[in-house]
């Protein structure tokens, strides 16, 4: 019978007030994304194996959870929002009705063996803009993860910019095979530049490439460092991302926001569909970086027709871990007001509670139980965020009511504060 209180292993439960910082979270992001002209979207938990599959370079196969319908088609609980927008949008917008801005927040369930304490079950918000291929849309994508963040009470934190681009040129200028190119993603996703070394020393590179993986280990961040990397380059697809990557900064300078910004031209992602600009957010609290995106142009041609495409998500509980360990504080909607119901006044309580809550006040009414003490309620109430405790007297004619944050009573004539309601 205990085995079934618990949960498995990878999920956890939210609730009381931790549910409400959450959810205080969320409308607040949800709000930034609004006023950015976003709109909202959701998709199923689960999705065909296919909307994921190893071609459209989502999550591994193996880190998937997998179940069948009673069809036998493969199905996975989704472990990435961002294909399965694409999917929508893909299926019911056309071509003319871009550019399409739209935002969601929901869960994602990623099987992850490598950390044994780390969630399976995770909540992102975030956002996508299909149809703008311009360096002001990656601005207003980055301006918006900002914004954000602060809304949430985050100051400290950076964005940190790469750009698969530059990768992506540099590669194809070595001419690395693709297990070769594979492997050194892969040292380079996990910061094994000792490996990374070993590995670049037996391929044929001549030493401005050296040159080149060097300053990727070392970089100090700046805007400088990245304009300065263009005279070491002789293929125009990283030259072009080096340019891309200072205008982008000129463009987040408008909006003052420069100072969230450093660079990182070594950056490579988990996610293979990634075509142009990529970053992280991090801040202090949190090993893991709290929000990740980037501009992936191509994904969309392989569910329909051709269109760029940029967004990020921001990790809920990432966010939430942070706050709570910088100790920053998340405000969080008050339950305003407890009735008690005394036996004999149920008609005159149910009166009072139905007219305060015309008023838009959160009322909750309890039956009062003669064994237990006003003491004892109005420990619940400060346990559940209760500010209000309204008692009709045994009369019937009057209503006490006790704030819980100082302990002042005030009674008064529940006539009159019927009257003064209704009017």
């Amino acid at each position: 019978m205990k085995q079934m209180l618990h949960t498995p292993e990878g999920v956890r439960d939210i609730y009381n007030t931790e549910c409400a910082r959450k959810l205080s979270i969320e409308n607040k992001i949800r709000g930034v994304m609004h006023a950015y002209g976003y709109d909202d979207i959701q998709t199923p938990v689960f999705e065909f194996f296919d909307i994921f599959s190893k071609e459209r370079g989502s999550v591994a196969s193996k880190e998937m959870f997998k179940l069948f319908d009673s069809e036998g088609n493969t199905m996975v609980l989704r472990p990435d929002m961002t294909p399965s927008i694409v999917r929508c949008v893909s299926k019911y917008y056309e071509p003319a009705d871009l550019p399409v801005r739209l935002c969601y927040c929901g869960n994602t369930y990623i099987n992850d063996r490598s950390y044994r304490l780390r969630l399976k079950e995770t909540t992102d918000a975030g956002v996508e803009l299909f149809g703008d291929d311009s360096v002001s849309a990656d601005a207003e994508i980055i301006a918006c993860v900002i914004e954000c963040l602060l809304a949430c009470g985050l100051h400290d934190f950076q964005i940190s910019i790469g750009s698969a681009s530059f990768l992506r040129g540099l590669f194809d200028e070595i001419g690395f095979t693709e297990e070769t190119e594979a492997e050194v993603r892969r040292l380079m996703l996990s910061k094994n530049f000792f490996a990374l070394d070993t590995l670049l020393m037996k391929e044929n590179l001549t030493s401005r490439q050296r040159e080149i993986f060097i300053r990727l280990q070392v970089f100090s961040n700046s805007i400088h460092q990245v304009m300065g990397m263009e005279t070491l380059l002789r293929n125009d697809t990283s030259r072009e991302a080096i340019r891309r990557l200072k205008s982008l900064y000129k463009l987040l300078g408008y909006y003052g926001l420069q100072k969230y910004i450093s660079f990182d031209l070594g950056m490579v992602t988990g996610y293979r569909y990634y075509t142009g600009i990529v970053f992280n957010a991090y801040t202090y609290g949190t090993g893991n970086a709290i929000v990740s995106g980037g501009r992936y142009d191509t994904l969309m041609s392989q569910f329909s027709y051709d269109a760029p495409a940029v967004g990020f998500k921001i990790s809920v509980d990432g966010l939430m871990t942070a706050l709570s360990r910088q100790a920053i504080p998340v405000e969080v909607s008050m339950t305003e007001s407890m009735l008690l119901m005394e036996e004999g006044q149920e008609e005159a309580s149910i009166a009072l509670a139905s007219a305060l809550r015309k008023q838009g006040v959160r009322l909750t009414m309890i039956q009062k139980d003669a064994e237990k003490q006003m003491e004892d309620y109005i420990g619940y109430a400060l346990k559940t965020r209760i500010r209000k405790i309204y008692l009709i007297n045994r009369s019937g004619l009057s209503v006490t009511i006790l704030n819980t944050d100082d302990g002042k009573k005030n009674t008064l004539e529940l006539s009159e504060l019927m009257e003064e309601m209704d009017s």
